[in-house]
Formats: C-alpha cells, sequence, structure tokens
C-alpha cells in the first residue's frame, strides 16, 4: 500500500524550520499523520468489508510513506499501524540529528512487526539518504554507511533465498552505480520521494524497473503526487501496476507484487503474466 498524506508541504520547512518542530506545527503535523493512518485501517476494512467480521491483519504486508513525512515523534503512529494491520512499514521521517546534535540527516525508517512470546516487539532500522538535493547542500549531512535489505522468506521455501526489499530516498534513487549494485541482490525497490520533478522521475522509473529487472516503487508526497509502481511485464497494463495521478490530495493505493515472478524460483507461485526478456547481465 503507498500512501500520500498532504503535510509536510514544501513550503513548511521554511515557514516552521527544518526539524519541524515548532510546537504549533507539530500538533497539526501529529492529527495528520493520525488522521492518514485511520484512514489506512478504514480502506483495509473496506476491501475487507465483504467478510462478516473485516480483519486486518495480514491484508497488507507493506504500507509505504513518502520522504520527510513522519516526525520521528510520531513513529509512535507508525508502530501502531503496523501492530494492528501485521505491515512492515517503509516511511521517510523529518530532518533529524541521527549522528550528533550539530548535524541534520535526511533518513527513512524500516519498521518491522516481530511477535515475540514477551509481547510486542518491532526490529527498526533506519535508511539513510547520501545524495543531497540542491535544496538540502548547505543545510543536510549526507548519511549513507549501509544499504539495508530485508529479506521475507516464504514459508514454502525456508531453505532458499528469500524476497528481498531494498528502499532509496529520492535523489539517492538518480544514483546509477547504486541501482547497478542492487540489481542482482534485491527483488523490490522502493523509493520514499519528496519531488516536484514528476516527470522526471517517470521517465526514470521506465528504465529502472527493466535495468534492474524487479518491482519498482514510488512513493510521493500528496504535495505533488505521482506515485507509481511498475514492474518488467510484457503487457502494458500489466508493466503499470498503479500510479496516483494529481497533486495536493491525500490518496492511498493498494497493488500486489508477486514475489516468483522475476526470479528461478516458485514455477507454480508464478502469476503466469507474460514478462519481458530479462536485461544483459542478469543474475536472478
Amino acid at each position: 500500500m503507498m500512501v500520500q498524506p498532504l503535510l509536510p508541504m514544501e513550503e513548511d520547512f521554511s515557514l516552521y524550520g527544518l526539524k519541524l518542530d515548532l510546537p504549533k506545527y507539530r500538533a497539526k503535523h501529529r492529527r495528520h499523520i493520525a488522521s492518514v493512518a485511520e484512514l489506512i485501517l478504514h480502506n483495509i476494512e473496506s476491501v475487507d468489508s465483504s467478510n462478516e467480521k473485516p480483519i486486518l491483519k495480514g491484508k497488507v504486508d507493506l504500507i509505504i510513506w513518502p520522504e520527510l513525512s513522519v516526525s520521528p515523534d510520531d513513529l509512535d503512529i507508525l508502530e501502531r499501524l503496523s501492530d494492528k494491520t501485521g505491515s512492515i512499514v517503509f516511511a521517510g521521517i523529518s530532518f533529524s540529528n541521527i549522528n550528533n546534535d550539530y548535524e541534520l540527516n535526511n533518513a527513512a525508517i524500516w519498521i518491522i512487526p516481530n511477535q515475540k512470546n514477551t509481547g510486542r516487539r518491532f526490529i527498526k532500522r533506519l535508511q539513510g539518504k547520501y545524495n543531497m538535493t540542491t535544496g538540502e547542500v548547505n543545510d543536510i549531512t549526507p548519511w549513507r554507511p549501509y544499504q539495508l535489505i530485508i529479506e521475507l522468506i516464504h514459508p514454502a521455501f525456508k531453505n532458499q533465498e528469500g524476497f528481498k526489499l531494498t528502499g532509496s530516498i529520492c535523489y539517492d534513487a538518480t544514483d546509477i552505480e547504486l541501482s547497478a549494485d542492487l540489481k542482482s541482490k534485491s527483488n523490490a525497490y522502493i523509493i520514499s520521494a519528496m519531488n516536484k520533478d514528476v516527470a522526471t522521475f517517470d521517465s526514470m522509473l521506465d528504465s529502472l524497473f527493466y535495468h534492474m529487472y524487479q518491482h519498482v516503487v514510488l512513493v510521493n508526497s500528496g504535495e505533488f503526487g505521482g506515485s507509481v509502481a511498475k514492474a518488467p511485464y510484457s503487457n502494458k497494463f500489466d508493466k503499470l501496476i498503479t500510479h496516483t495521478h494529481g497533486s495536493h490530495q491525500v490518496s492511498i493505493s493498494s497493488f500486489e507484487m508477486n514475489m516468483f515472478d522475476f526470479r528461478n524460483l516458485g514455477l507454480s507461485m508464478k502469476s503466469k503474466k507474460p514478462i519481458k526478456t530479462p536485461p544483459a547481465g542478469n543474475k536472478k
């Protein structure tokens, strides 16, 4: 599920500071995140409303939020969302101090539900951004000491390599060396963005999803829109899995990624949709 909240707007960083931590704005931002999270739950429930007792858990596996969309102080809302749905959450967090108190960084967070006998627990890991946009260069310090890869093991293939998710923040996705390296290491590439140049990123994704030969998902802010999920299927109507058009709107869109379509594993689990011939050098 990809989520486009309306806050923060680009101008908010000028009005309320880079950390968006002024009390007046914090209250408004937290209300917005909570209301969007509630909307997600209603969305899942409406899809499942044909059942006598709609069940939220297990209906959505991954919820993606845009770059800079959630304050570090509001991660409790995302944890509750993850707990109620059983979903992994990938969300861009507001500019924050990760290494020290005087340098601001741009990062996203993975929240992974991890049920133990002792109760609810979450695995939480940061994914940093290294390449800064023009507006960030003088104020934000690059931080990407690692590229995190989340491996999901299918119960039918416990001894086989799992389905691997990895993510980048906006401008990092334009790093050709990074995408070339991830090509043979990931099965789905998630991009959390706050990007006004929707047309350029649309064109970039047209190249990425084929050359990386995997699902590529970009979730942009509601201010700019243009969130999209694509995969290298042969038919045009299969390639474009979902695309949210229009700006200045809250939008929630659910879609499916088959874990086996572009891998040499699980023949019986494939979707049977025709796929494109793999690019040269594909090692999956």
